[in-house]
């Protein structure tokens, strides 16, 4: 299955939930894994985003509807990349 990474960023919205975000995370998780994804990882990060999410998806379609169902609660916004293990790029690129 394909990897995604999405980088996130909390919202204001997100800010102030900060002491629900454990129950929202574990949920999040869950309906990912209900979706027929799977978390990989995920992370709190310093910088210009506040996290990153490594998902392992069937599919763009399914990665979208993990993404933008958790992205409508209004908690967070993601920006989102296909990710191509390293082996599988070498392979694809010998001639």
């Amino acid at each position: 299955m394909p990897f995604f990474v999405a980088l996130g960023k909390a919202t204001e919205t997100g800010i102030r939930n900060l002491e629900s975000f454990t129950v929202r995370h574990d949920r999040a998780v869950q309906r990912a894994e209900a979706a027929g994804g799977k978390v990989v990882a995920s992370y709190a990060l310093l910088g210009h985003y506040d996290y990153m999410v490594i998902l392992d998806c069937p599919d763009e379609r399914t990665a979208m509807y993990i993404l933008t169902r958790e992205a409508s609660g209004g908690n967070i916004r993601y920006e989102t990349m296909t990710a191509l293990p390293m082996k599988d790029f070498t392979t694809l690129i010998q001639y």
